[in-house]
């Protein structure tokens, strides 16, 4: 059990440290005036990026870049831990229930990687998302992880203009368990964007993502019914404000996620408030599919923590 433990959070330490790399970029030990950080970003942007707006998030380089949402919730609480996770499977059929705790400490890490550049005809993409709920607060049961969703894809991305990207992709999502606790599903999408609002200080981006799933055997599909409850598509509505408020709205046809994140003097309403690489961020999530497991269990979730910013 102590050796268990031990793996748990040495695991755990390194996951934080990736996060923590992703998320502390050199530009972290300049200075913080104001002026030296429009200086340097500038100096970035002409060096290493001929785009700008939603284009420029998908312009190729030699660097990993930030793909979905990067954030590490201290606490999240959910209304109904998943004690007993089902399926039309019969070999998925949990029958013995698992002692959870409300509380988790809940990550997320996603990162992209251009593969190809095909300048005007677009570029080729690896994504990776990994998120994690530990049962942190659950001392009794030795603090195991609750569930960890691996999420690769491959992505074909097109930037028509500045303002616009059209990404088709491959993804395959899935918990990494044995059965009976093995979810997973491959999808084939297409997901439009489009930047509605830039005025240098203030973003607001729409992108919808409809999805296919492929077909597999019966006998080894974990999850018949997850279309049911997480459908075919999904709505994201994202306000980035520089070096101040990001919101982020993700629907689906049965559940809602909101994330909203800034820096602590801006939470705060004091003067004074300096760009930084983390931001105090909250979270809301309701309805079915929060994690794999969970794809047809119906709960609430919020939580608290610090993320990266997105720009």
């Amino acid at each position: 059990m102590k050796m268990r433990r031990e793996l748990i959070h040495k695991c755990c330490g390194v996951l934080i440290a990736i996060f923590c790399l992703a998320g502390f970029p050199e530009q972290a030990y300049a200075a913080k005036g104001k002026a030296a950080r429009s200086s340097s970003k500038a100096k970035k942007s002409s060096s290493h990026s001929s785009a700008k707006g939603l284009a420029q998030e998908w312009e190729p380089s030699l660097e990993l870049k930030p793909y979905k949402s990067n954030y590490l919730l201290l606490y999240t609480y959910s209304s109904q831990p998943n004690n007993l996770p089902t399926s039309p499977n019969p070999l998925n059929q949990v029958l013995i229930p698992y002692a959870l705790d409300n509380r988790d400490v809940k990550f997320q890490i996603s990162l992209k990687y251009a593969l190809a550049d095909f300048q005007e005809y677009g570029a080729v993409w690896f994504g990776y998302t990994q998120l994690s709920l530990w049962q942190f607060y659950n001392k009794t049961n030795s603090q195991p992880f609750r569930e960890t969703v691996y999420e690769p894809e491959l992505i074909y991305s097109l930037r028509p203009t500045d303002f616009s990207i059209l990404n088709l992709g491959a993804v395959h999502q899935s918990n990494g368990e044995s059965n009976p606790r093995s979810r997973s599903w491959n999808r084939v999408y297409i997901q439009p964007g489009i930047e509605i609002i830039n005025d240098g200080s203030n973003r607001l981006l729409l992108q919808v993502r409809w999805w296919q799933r492929t077909q597999e055997t019966l006998a080894g599909d974990d999850n018949p019914d997850i279309a049911d409850f997480l459908g075919y598509r999904e709505v994201e509505l994202r306000y980035v404000q520089d070096g101040g408020w990001q919101v982020d709205a993700i629907a689906r046809s049965k559940s809602i996620q909101l994330d909203v994140a800034a820096p602590w003097r801006t939470w705060f309403m004091l003067d004074g408030a300096e760009e930084g690489n983390l931001n105090i961020h909250l979270q809301y999530f309701s309805g079915y599919g929060e994690t794999l497991l969970d794809y047809n269990q119906n709960h609430v979730n919020w939580g608290i923590g610090v993320s990266v910013p997105f720009n």
